[in-house]
């Protein structure tokens, strides 16, 4: 559940949420967690009070990183987890998570049975001598969860080149673990925007125009990299040794180009319909299978998992590997940083070696009640002259690239990505996409 603060998302819907997800009786306690937003102390109040008065025995983590909440459901054995974050949206918007026993995202089915019980209120509440008190984290929890980032990175390697690196936390989650952070991989940090506060000091979705701030520290500095979160660090964008700030598209692609090295030929690997062809390209390289899921996280993770598949990510910033059931950007960062130790190769050098593509990238506003028409007409237009999927919205592909076009599932938006070699095509293809869209829509 999200939405804006107040007109959209209010602690009476806080409460019938957290209550609908006691009302699924989760077998364990309920983990919760927060992103430190302005808003994200009243909404953890709602929802701690609703599932205390649904007789949940709730642990409150307090300011916690969505890949610590991922790690911690399970290994505390919980029964689930709501995480609260807006993550990469502006100031005004926040949302609740629901998380399963295994720490990942609900299933589809599991997410509709939480919201007929939400939008039909049978909700189950126990009389006062069944409340318990909700009961704070405990540090060794959290120790345990370096403890697993030990076990899945080579900090060795990383402690030994002696890295610096600028990292901005955009004053989210992971500033309230930043120095935690630092001390397990050695390295030399330098923090920006670590003040763990509701004050959101740049767009909190990483791309390149809110990564170009720090680009002008990292020569002078001679820092090995810049690394810009969400407020939630589930998602990560990359600044070269160089300065120069990456798409997001390209954060997976440079992970999985080291991270496929140590799987077998024949592995699978997860992204969803959108992302860039540079991923393809890279896992082609390495011998394995790439397999493409709908947009979002949930469904990345839930086809990783199905397939068993060694890694999973998305176009954004984001990605995953080995147990880790959801993203992590501590451990994508650790990640990165080892390719840069292992390697003994610069983020620059490693960038020269992945095949890049130029991406055009829109959002179009519409107010026709038939959008779904206009993407089945658009799919007219184009006619038979490149292959089509309809796995999510449409993706058209040509030999050297795609454009791709979705329906926003949060605002009446639709979603346009063009990708080509050709810079040119790239922005023709999304001119014409662009045109014959408008013109429907008259």
């Amino acid at each position: 559940m999200r939405g804006v603060v107040g007109p959209g998302l209010t602690p009476a819907a806080a409460c019938d949420f957290a209550a609908a997800f006691a009302t699924l009786d989760p077998q364990g306690p309920v983990l919760v967690g927060v992103d430190p937003r302005v808003s994200s102390e009243m909404l953890r109040c709602a929802v701690v009070s609703s599932l205390t008065g649904s007789g949940c025995e709730v642990i409150d983590g307090g300011v916690l990183t969505a890949g610590m909440m991922h790690f911690l459901i399970p290994h505390l054995k919980a029964g689930g987890g709501i995480l609260i974050t807006g993550g990469h949206q502006s100031a005004g918007w926040n949302a609740l998570i629901p998380l399963g026993a295994d720490g990942s995202y609900f299933e589809p089915l599991r997410q509709r049975e939480l919201f007929d019980v939400y939008h039909e209120r049978r909700f189950r509440y126990v009389p006062a001598s069944a409340i318990k008190p909700a009961t704070p984290l405990a540090p060794a929890a959290v120790d345990a969860y370096w403890e697993f980032l030990a076990a899945n990175l080579n900090v060795e390697a990383i402690a030994a080149a002696d890295l610096r690196v600028v990292c901005d936390f955009c004053n989210g989650s992971g500033a309230a673990y930043a120095t935690r952070f630092a001390e397990l991989l050695g390295i030399r940090l330098v923090a920006v925007n670590d003040s763990v506060s509701g004050v959101i000091p740049r767009d909190p979705e990483p791309r390149p125009r809110s990564e170009s701030p720090i680009r002008s520290i990292i020569a002078p500095l001679g820092a090995a990299a810049g690394l810009v979160f969400n407020r939630d660090l589930s998602r990560m964008g990359v600044v070269t040794d160089t300065g120069e700030p990456l798409s997001e598209e390209l954060t997976f692609p440079l992970a999985a180009d080291y991270l496929l090295e140590r799987y077998p030929k024949g592995s699978r690997v997860v992204t969803n319909i959108c992302s860039t062809r540079a991923l393809d390209d890279i896992v082609a390289r390495h011998g394995c299978i790439l397999e493409k899921s709908k947009v979002g996280q949930a469904n990345v993770i839930d086809l990783v998992r199905a397939l068993g598949a060694v890694a999973g990510g998305e176009g954004s910033g984001s990605f995953t590997f080995g147990p880790q059931r959801g993203f992590d950007g501590f451990l994508m960062a650790g990640l990165l940083l080892e390719a840069i130790a292992v390697r003994k190769k610069p983020l620059s050098g490693q960038l020269q070696e992945l095949p890049r593509y130029h991406i055009v990238k829109q959002t179009i506003p519409y107010n026709s009640p038939h959008a779904y028409q206009q993407l089945r007409q658009l799919r007219l237009e184009f006619g038979e002259e490149v292959e089509c999927s309809d796995l999510d919205g449409l993706r058209f592909d040509w030999p050297d690239g795609f454009l791709s076009l979705r329906l926003s599932t949060t605002d009446a938006l639709l979603r346009l990505i063009s990708e080509s070699k050709n810079p040119e095509l790239a922005a023709e293809r999304a001119w014409r996409a662009r045109l014959i869209w408008e013109r429907l829509g008259i």
